[in-house]
């Protein structure tokens, strides 16, 4: 023991006593510091000023015994944990004990003090002291961490609710029998419910039946931390995929779930992103068919010996550009949405259909015999010619051309079989566009006229002046014939061209004569793709180019024109500076010989311009 820290207190009203007690510490304890007390009171005042070790107390002195002295240093909190040993010569000594120990005192010895028994309880009691002291210091550092750890658990308990409560992704917390004890608003929008409908309820019913049944069995995995997509129900029936992050508590053996935070992402958008990417990289965007790309993976799935007899059909839309040039781009891919939809009505649902680019479709026939291929392209064939288009004025019947082969043995090279399926496919479109677009023609020059009247009876007109001048100028009975149709589909490009802008009332603007001008490229492009009027295309194209170059769309000049092209130029500005139009009056006939003669070398051929006056001046012609 540290004797020179030692720190003793002796009460006694007997200094005698007094004197005894010291000589007996000293001899024990030679660097203790002895305090000595005549009164409880004090005593009472060294013990709270001193702070000793250990106090060694009479329990008979005059005016506060010890008993009294105990008690009151035993209420003093500062002075509470000093041992206190009574020291007493009086008899009765167990009802003195009896009152010392009620007085909180530690130990009691008797008087004449043994010198061995007062060194073993200054001993003791200085242990007491230290460990009381120790335990209380250790009570209050516990006291105090407890105290941190509550605020620190309080805070971050505030901080996590407001996490919650403010986070934008849906956050919901359940017990361990998935009842939600807490949500943020996010999980309730997710949801389409209040917090009234979800706190208290089971989570489980949110789901799918698949949702529920996976995420039971992800918590039995007893795993803290998964991730998981799941489908939420919303209250509307709609279904939204959210990628769940759960981390779980466990109680203390590890087993059982006692609680479950759920963190989701909405990732629904990104999931039909995805499927719709999915689907357009294998479909084509149009028709809805499978697209090349699907159709050459199937290919080399299916070519295999237990598909054999593997068939293949191509198909074709005569006369898809002809629509586009004629009527628009949109009404083209009507026309092929249409095929579409009647090839794969012809298909069986083992069959692969797909666009295989363009105007062309191709179709995979796993076993299935070239008989069976036959039936089947007769039936579609049969039915496109049934189907018409009815958005297009005076209906747009469906034509297409097909060829099919048919693969039956394994070794047959699949390069080959296409090739012969495409020449199969392109001799049958020979035989067969010729007359389709002849019909097409003839539905371009009646749409037309019936868009506008003016334009038929211009057209029919200028047929007949091109007549008059190609007869007078000695041409052959089939060179007039053709000159005679060419003036009369001289403006069939304008079917490409805005109703508005051909019936207009009042003059073109300057956006609306440049859309009208491109009529004899949008006629030359019709035109060009029927054989019979592949020659007369170039005539349709240039009837507004000029004599001396500065016509459109070529800026051609003198004969570099066709003297067809030059002889309609002729007939259709005299026919159209002689009718009537709702925004002027139309020239009389001198006046209008007059405009042409002045433009002869200029605008129009002069030798043309010739005949053509001395055909006027003769009233030959009488438009």
């Amino acid at each position: 023991m540290a004797d020179r820290t030692l720190k003793i207190l002796t009460i006694d009203d007997n200094s005698d006593n007094l004197v005894t007690v010291q000589v007996l510490i000293k001899e024990k304890f030679p660097n203790a510091i002895v305090l000595q007390a005549a009164t409880g009171q004090h005593g009472l005042e060294l013990a709270a000023f001193e702070d000793p070790d250990v106090i060694l107390l009479d329990v008979v002195m005059p005016g506060m015994d010890g008993f009294e002295v105990c008690r009151r240093l035993k209420a003093n909190k500062a002075l509470c944990d000093i041992p206190v040993v009574f020291l007493t010569a009086i008899r009765g000594e167990k009802q003195h004990r009896i009152r010392a120990l009620e007085c909180g005192a530690e130990a009691f010895l008797a008087k004449p003090i043994d010198e061995n028994e007062l060194t073993a309880q200054i001993r003791a009691m200085v242990k007491i002291k230290t460990a009381v002291i120790e335990k209380r210091s250790e009570k209050r550092r516990l006291a105090q961490l407890v105290e941190e750890r509550t605020y620190e658990l309080k805070a971050t308990k505030d901080y996590l609710e407001k996490l919650i409560g403010y986070a934008k992704a849906p956050i919901v917390v359940w017990d361990e029998n998935y009842l939600a004890t807490r949500c943020n608003e996010a999980f309730e929008n997710l949801c389409g419910r209040p917090s009234s409908a979800l706190i208290g309820h089971d989570v489980r019913p949110l789901l799918t039946t698949e949702g529920r049944d996976r995420l039971e069995a992800i918590l039995s995995l007893q795993d803290s931390y998964h991730a998981s997509e799941l489908n939420v129900i919303h209250t509307d029936g709609t279904l939204r995929t959210v990628l769940w992050n759960f981390a779980t508590l466990y109680d203390p053996k590890g087993i059982n779930p006692v609680s479950t935070i759920a963190q989701g992402q909405d990732i629904t958008d990104r999931k039909r992103t995805e499927k719709e990417l999915l689907y357009l990289s294998n479909h084509d965007y149009l028709t809805g068919l499978y697209n090349r790309r699907f159709y050459e993976n199937e290919l080399k799935r299916l070519d295999t010996v237990e598909n054999l007899p593997l068939s293949i059909i191509m198909a074709d839309i005569n006369g898809l550009k002809m629509i586009n040039d004629s009527f628009g781009y949109a009404k083209g891919d009507d026309l092929l949405k249409a095929a579409a939809e009647v090839i794969s009505k012809g298909c069986r649902s083992s069959d692969v259909v797909a666009r295989f680019g363009g105007d062309e479709f191709i179709i995979l026939l796993p076993k299935t015999t070239a008989e069976k291929t036959e039936e089947i392209v007769k039936s579609i064939k049969k039915a496109s010619t049934e189907f018409c288009m009815e958005e297009i004025p005076l209906s747009l019947s469906l034509s297409l051309s097909f060829g099919f082969k048919t693969k039956t043995s394994y070794d047959q090279a699949l390069a080959e079989l296409l090739r012969l399926v495409e020449d199969d496919m392109y001799r049958h479109k020979i035989f067969e566009t010729s007359s389709d677009r002849s019909k097409t023609i003839d539905l371009i020059m009646n749409t037309l006229f019936e868009k506008s009247r003016r334009e038929m009876l211009h057209s029919q007109r200028v047929s007949e002046l091109c007549a008059e001048i190609a007869t007078r100028m000695g041409f052959t009975k089939d060179a007039i014939n053709q000159v005679r149709t060419a003036g009369l589909m001289h403006d069939i490009g304008k079917i490409g061209i805005a109703e508005k802008i051909l019936n207009k009332s009042f003059s073109l603007d300057e956006d609306e004569w440049q859309e009208i001008q491109k009529h004899p490229e949008i006629g030359y492009r019709i035109l060009s793709s029927v054989n019979e009027f592949s020659e007369m295309s170039a005539h349709i194209l240039q009837h507004h180019e000029r004599w001396d170059g500065k016509g459109y769309p070529k800026g051609l000049k003198g004969e570099e024109i066709y003297l067809e092209a030059r002889i309609i130029a002729v007939a259709d500005s005299y026919d159209a500076m002689t009718s009537h139009r709702s925004y002027r009056e139309g020239l009389q006939k001198e006046q209008a010989m007059s405009e042409i003669l002045r433009c002869s070398g200029t605008q129009f051929d002069p030798q043309i311009v010739t005949v053509f006056i001395s055909l006027l001046a003769e009233d030959t012609i009488t438009s």
